[in-house]
């Protein structure tokens, strides 16, 4: 039975995620972060000249938002899963997005986004001796090319006790892997307690608080401020000025977020559901998300 499950959890998973292999709204276009500087009045250039000037405020701006989008989602109390426990969750999150703010209008392809950002997980958790567990996660940015791939480990500090919360901390890594244009990887801690309660000896609900540390590590690949013209960059060594250079890159940022959560676990039988809330000063998620332990 249990296997029976776990299959059709997965196989669930796989069909949500899957998405066909097509630009989508949602992927990011940056080479609209620069202007090109046109200087061939100037510089007596007989073809295009000049260089390009990219606006860093913007890529710091989208990538600290788009690093929340597609960080890993708590969906769980601080209590581990036991030495031989095991879990498969599946979540739908929609994450708030300052949409109208002029990084996302010029960062995403159709420059329209939309206020909020649809995206699918799936979390495979495993329970180890001595109140840790580990975790898989994937996921999809629905409309785009974008998925994420990590991991993460838990220890629970102080858990079972009859008068007291459990108290656990978290370390999270990931990576968004299909951005054409971009590097991303996040890396975060966490800590957070939890109650269960319950009720009526065939169901436990379980509300958690916790606080996180996000750090978004980001950096675009080559990218190109004047695409109509498909000449290499030119240079003239005998006059310096007659240059085009529209080619770019934007440099590794690395960026701080501090991220508070709340959320409820519903757990009956092998089956659990949970609600849960993520906020931060720009970007706020609500995760819906279901699943199995053993």
């Amino acid at each position: 039975m249990k296997r029976r499950v776990v299959s059709l959890w997965s196989a669930l998973s796989v069909l949500t995620l899957a998405a066909p292999a097509m630009a989508g709204s949602n992927d990011l276009e940056l080479s609209r972060f620069a202007t090109f500087n046109d200087t061939t009045s100037e510089s007596g250039c007989t073809e295009t000249c000049g260089f390009a000037e990219p606006d860093e405020a913007l890529f710091y701006d989208l990538s600290r938002d788009l690093g929340q989008v597609m960080a890993p989602r708590f969906v769980a109390p601080s209590e581990t899963l036991g030495q031989a426990g095991f879990a498969v969750m599946f979540m739908g999150s929609l994450s708030a997005i300052p949409h109208n703010e002029e990084h996302w209008q010029l960062g995403v392809r159709d420059r329209n986004p939309e206020p909020t950002l649809f995206t699918g997980h799936l979390q495979v958790r495993k329970g180890l001796p001595f109140s840790f567990e580990v975790a898989g996660n994937l996921g999809y940015l629905y409309d785009s090319e974008m998925f994420t791939m990590g991991a993460d480990v838990r220890w629970a500090l102080n858990e079972g006790f009859y008068y007291f919360p459990d108290v656990g901390v978290r370390g999270t890594v990931n990576t968004v892997v299909g951005a054409r244009e971009l590097n991303m990887v996040n890396v975060g801690w966490d800590v957070s307690a939890s109650k269960s309660f319950a009720l009526g000896g065939v169901m436990a609900l379980t509300p958690y608080v916790g606080f996180q540390q996000l750090y978004v590590i980001s950096s675009s690949r080559v990218l190109n401020a004047y695409p109509q013209d498909p000449r290499p960059p030119q240079f003239n060594p005998d006059s310096p000025n007659q240059v085009f250079a529209p080619e770019f890159v934007f440099s590794q940022e690395q960026i701080q977020i501090n991220r508070f959560l709340g959320g409820l676990r519903m757990h009956v039988w092998i089956l659990n559901f949970t609600l849960e809330a993520v906020f931060s000063d720009t970007v706020q998620q609500y995760t819906f998300a279901g699943g199995v332990d053993f």
